[in-house]
């Protein structure tokens, strides 16, 4: 009986432990959303720059034509 004892007063830790693993587990959750919404973005605003790119490249060459 005092086996049973002792490990029901051994429990004090328990919730520490727990909101310290729930708290590290929403720090990495947030940390890879932001890191997937970031690399999202660059790579949208890579594809932007390159299409703009694209309308520049289009525009010069058009001018070069009807130029003088």
């Amino acid at each position: 009986m005092t086996k049973q004892t002792k490990l029901k007063d051994n429990e004090i830790g328990g919730p520490l432990v727990e909101e310290s693993l729930l708290l590290g587990l929403a720090v990495v959750t947030v940390s890879i959303i932001i890191a997937v919404i970031l690399e999202a973005t660059g790579w949208a605003q890579g594809v932007v720059n390159s299409l703009l790119q694209l309308l520049q490249d289009s525009w010069s060459s058009l001018t070069q034509l009807f130029g003088p």
